[in-house]
């Protein structure tokens, strides 16, 4: 069972991403235990994340290594010296999803008015005003359809 959240998982998804096939099926096989024969790249992602514990444990393994990290916080826009230590990336990694958290809350607005509801009702068709000659309808349809063919394959 993993231990991350929404958040911590989808950004680990991103980080194990720019790691190589290799070097996500070693980790694969060591966060595992060799237990789980992974079939493809996104079958062993995905069980990198579920077995793994948190956030920490995933990210100081040897096979993600500290410029992968570094240019995963790079591409968020989340600025940090190029001499950062790899503990210290992890921990700048870590407030960059708790921070997530907050702005998705404040984004998310409940709906408190009834009027802001629409329900899906069928409009009430008034038979004497809507009697169409479909008859008519579908030579004037033909008559379109032909004029504009022929015009094309003369």
């Amino acid at each position: 069972m993993s231990g991350l959240s929404h958040f911590e998982t989808e950004g680990c998804r991103d980080l194990l991403g720019l790691l190589d096939n290799d070097e996500i099926m070693a980790l694969c096989d060591t966060v595992t235990n060799r237990l789980v024969q992974p079939v493809d790249r996104q079958d062993a992602i995905h069980a990198i994340l579920v077995y793994s514990q948190n956030v920490e444990e995933l990210l100081r393994r040897k096979k993600v290594h500290r410029e992968v990290i570094f240019k995963y916080l790079a591409t968020q826009g989340v600025v940090v010296p190029p001499t950062t230590e790899k503990h210290n990336l992890i921990q700048y990694a870590k407030g960059y999803w708790e921070n997530q958290t907050p702005k998705l809350k404040e984004t998310a607005e409940p709906v408190t008015k009834t009027e802001d509801i629409q329900l899906f009702q069928p409009v009430k068709e008034d038979k004497e005003a809507e009697k169409v000659d479909f008859r008519r309808l579908g030579e004037e349809f033909c008559h379109w359809f032909f004029e504009l063919l022929n015009s094309q394959n003369p």
